[in-house]
């Protein structure tokens, strides 16, 4: 019983000084490894398509237009074209309109362009097609600044009157 109490010391003795180590220690022969996690593979984003009853509008090759925004509804070329410089005036007696149309699409835009006059209480007085130099109706503008006129019929004067220059409902601003 001595040597077991003896025993019991020595061996307290031995921790207590640091001679025996108690720390936990791996041993690969005994650890099990770790399982590998899989690496997700990237999968790209998938870009968003557009409706195919929105494109059937002129049988356009592409979703996108030249500048690279998408074709979305059938007024969309309508964004590339501003008038500016619009002059009504009468001759003798006669109302004429001239405007410059500028076309901000790098391509030729085909479409027709109506003037409507109004009254004080917005009732339509007068209107007319608006054309180009040579007479045409149906406007080809190349890029860039286009002189565009148009003659209107009536009797009475339409210098002070409010007006509109729209786009014709029977002809979409496409590219030529």
């Amino acid at each position: 019983m001595k040597s077991k109490a003896l025993l019991a010391i020595i061996l307290a003795c031995l921790c207590m000084t640091g001679c025996v180590n108690t720390a936990s220690v791996i041993d690969p022969t005994v650890t099990i490894p770790p399982e590998p996690t899989a690496t997700p593979e990237s999968t790209p984003t998938p870009a968003p398509t557009p409706d195919a009853a929105e494109l059937d509008m002129a049988d356009l090759s592409s979703a996108y237009d030249e500048l690279g925004v998408l074709i979305s509804t059938a007024d969309h070329f309508e964004q590339y074209v501003t008038f500016r410089n619009i002059q009504v005036y009468e001759q003798y007696v006669d109302t004429f309109m001239d405007a410059i149309a500028v076309n901000e699409y790098p391509d030729t835009l085909v479409c027709a362009v109506d003037i409507t006059f109004y009254d004080e209480e917005k009732n339509v007085i007068a209107s007319s097609h608006v054309h180009t130099r040579d007479g045409q109706y149906v406007l080809r503008l190349q890029p860039g600044d286009n002189a565009i006129y148009a003659t209107v019929d009536t009797d009475m004067s339409l210098t002070d009157k409010e007006f509109v220059l729209d786009f014709n409902e029977g002809l979409d601003v496409l590219p030529e």
